[in-house]
């Protein structure tokens, strides 16, 4: 089941596209130990998964000291530990902003450049808005591209990036008209990234997993960091096993890096001043802010995330069966991080629990159960044809006492009961809510997915 039919984003995106929260303070913001907190956030939770986090925090001695949680939902599954590693999705942006930044401070790339100036002899952007493109948009998502290339068809949608190549990425380039002019609107792009992952590796003649090693991972004490190898298992927010994520080469700066809780908390130390010094400088540099669109600041791969009157430099990330979360501030210099082997993304996230353990003002968010659904419930009252769009429609029917679900020229897929005239797809991030007329009949349907929300009208279901 997808649903959307443009593209099958709710599947493949490796992000959390923005971070923006405007919480109240409250007086008493004294830290709660990592381990309580991780424990109620995952206990229970349906997903089955394991949570890693971490609190970075100086000692009297301005010191930087680590206070480490590990709990999963599930009494009875093994514990990780600070050296198990996860995929960390969205989080490996800001590792690329780093490189670049670095490149930047060492001259050998302009932040200012146009990406057209870096493309390949042969490949030229059709759409001529592209021309004014610069490294910069394309860092924070203020490039015009759209969020995936429109030619990003995989075999298998379990491990979506697995097939994509160099040579369809310059075909993607060439054919690509903007959402918008370079610098005009933020809106979250894998396609910049991609784009960019190539054009760095390309411009300095080695591969992005050396540029890695060689930049962040190494400088920085990262000792089990790639962008391959094992991890714990991943699974969907429903506890099934789903499959790793594999990145193209040298577009890895999307969201391929494996790390362990160990590795990303030697990252925000290094960020908060615990490295080399040039190293640190690069790492400063990808912090500030390249641009505000609509007064949103956003800077080398980072978001600036605003809660309770702290401005957090942060990030998110989640792949099929994993999702991070890493946030900082570099004027307290307290961290967080907090890594789990599950996509909860798909039913409430982790970034709240990240701040939670630098500001317990902030709630942490809870273990996601599914409610049940009551036995008296009339599923046939929901069947029938719902025309999303022309030519689009949805076929809602029983199917061995569960509701199912089937886009035009689509499998069929169960959704599960959420609350009242309300179910849900977590994997594909699909949400149907049933309407009534005056006399309590169901007319209609809202599907709410990526953002959108379609509307379709009830017809009755052929037989």
């Amino acid at each position: 089941m997808k649903i959307l039919r443009t593209r099958r984003t709710a599947l493949w995106l490796c992000c959390i596209a923005g971070l923006s929260w405007s919480l109240p303070g409250i007086a008493d913001n004294a830290p709660v130990p990592v381990q309580n907190a991780v424990e109620g956030r995952i206990s229970g939770d349906m997903s089955g998964a394991c949570i890693a986090a971490a609190r970075i925090a100086p000692n009297q001695e301005g010191v930087l000291e680590v206070e480490r949680g590990f709990a999963c939902a599930n009494a009875q599954t093994p514990l990780p530990d600070e050296r198990s590693r996860f995929e960390i999705g969205s989080v490996s942006k800001t590792m690329l902003g780093a490189l670049v930044a670095a490149q930047v401070r060492e001259g050998e790339l302009d932040i200012n450049q146009t990406v057209a100036s870096l493309l390949p002899d042969g490949v030229r952007f059709s759409d001529p808005r592209a021309e004014s493109m610069t490294l910069a948009h394309l860092l924070t998502h203020t490039s015009g591209l759209p969020r995936l290339p429109s030619n990003l068809n995989p075999a298998d949608v379990s491990d979506p990036y697995a097939d994509y190549t160099e040579e369809l990425l310059w075909e993607a380039v060439q054919t690509t008209e903007l959402t918008t002019d370079p610098g005009e609107a933020f809106a979250y792009s894998n396609f910049a990234y991609m784009l960019l992952s190539q054009l760095v590796s390309e411009h300095a003649e080695r591969s992005l997993s050396d540029l890695f090693e060689q930049t962040v991972f190494a400088p920085l004490g990262m000792t089990t960091a790639s962008f391959s190898g094992e991890t714990l298992p991943p699974t969907n927010s429903d506890g099934n096993g789903v499959a790793n994520w594999h990145m193209p080469k040298n577009m890895e700066g999307v969201g391929a890096v494996r790390a362990s809780l160990m590795d990303l908390e030697n990252y925000v130390k290094g960020h908060l001043g615990e490295a080399p010094a040039d190293v640190f400088s690069a790492l400063q540099l990808s912090q500030t802010t390249l641009l505000s669109p609509g007064g949103r600041d956003l800077a080398w791969g980072w978001m600036i995330a605003p809660a309770s009157g702290v401005n957090y430099v942060a990030h998110g990330g989640g792949t099929g069966g994993f999702t991070s979360m890493v946030a900082f501030d570099p004027q307290s210099r307290l961290g967080a991080v907090v890594l789990t082997n599950g996509a909860l993304y798909q039913t409430g996230d982790i970034q709240l629990l990240a701040l939670h353990l630098m500001d317990s003002t902030i709630p942490p968010g809870s273990p996601y159960r599914l409610p049940e659904q009551p036995e008296q419930l009339d599923l046939a009252q929901y069947e029938g044809v719902y025309p999303l769009l022309p030519g689009f429609d949805l076929r809602i029917f029983v199917q061995d006492g569960q509701l199912h679900i089937q886009g035009t020229g689509q499998p069929s897929a169960p959704v599960a009961y959420a609350e009242e005239d309300t179910f849900e797809n977590r994997q594909f991030g699909a949400r149907f809510v049933f309407e009534r007329d005056a006399a309590g009949h169901v007319v209609s349907v809202v599907l709410h997915q990526g953002g959108q929300q379609l509307r379709g009208e009830r017809q009755p279901l052929a037989d």
